[in-house]
C-alpha cells in the first residue's frame, strides 16, 4: 500500500474537522513529554526507543500490540514524529498490519510548531504511553 503524507496544514484540518481522527505521536516518551501537538485526540505510542548512552535505536516490540488495542483497523490515524522517517516507517508498519486509514505528517512536530498550531506537554492517563501499554499487555 502507498503511504499517504499530509503536511501540517492538512493534518491540522483533519484533526479539527474529524472528531474521530487521532494524532499518534510516535516519538519517544521523553520527546513527547516536552511538547507535542494539541488536538482533541492525541496519544503517544513510540515506534522506537533510544538507548540512553549510545543513542542507538531499538524497535518498540509493543508498538503493534498497543495500536491494535486502542484502534480498530479502519480508524483515522495520523502519525507524527520529528523531521526524520519514524512517522513514515510507523505508517508503513500499520498499513502492513491491515490498517486502512492511516497517514504520516511530514515535517513532524517542528512543522506543526512552524505554523503556530497549539502544543502542550499534557501526558496524563489516556494520552501517555504507559497508560496505554499497561491495559494492552493485561488484555494480551
Amino acid at each position: 500500500m502507498v503511504t499517504t503524507i499530509l503536511n501540517p496544514l492538512e493534518a491540522f484540518a483533519v484533526l479539527e474537522d474529524d472528531e474521530q481522527a487521532t494524532y499518534v505521536d510516535v516519538r519517544a516518551v521523553a520527546e513527547f513529554a516536552v511538547r507535542h501537538p494539541k488536538a482533541a485526540n492525541v496519544i503517544n505510542i513510540p515506534f522506537v526507543f533510544f538507548h540512553p548512552t549510545t543513542k542507538e535505536t531499538h524497535p518498540n516490540a509493543s508498538f503493534l500490540l498497543v495500536v491494535n488495542d486502542v484502534f480498530k483497523k479502519s480508524a483515522r490515524i495520523i502519525l507524527g514524529a520529528d523531521g526524520g522517517t519514524r512517522a513514515v516507517d510507523a505508517t508503513k508498519t500499520l498499513l502492513d498490519d491491515g490498517f486502512t486509514n492511516v497517514s504520516a505528517m511530514s515535517q513532524g512536530h517542528q512543522g506543526w510548531e512552524q505554523f503556530n498550531f497549539p502544543t502542550t506537554a499534557d501526558n496524563r492517563p489516556g494520552i501517555s504511553y504507559v497508560s496505554l501499554l499497561t491495559p494492552a499487555k493485561r488484555r494480551k
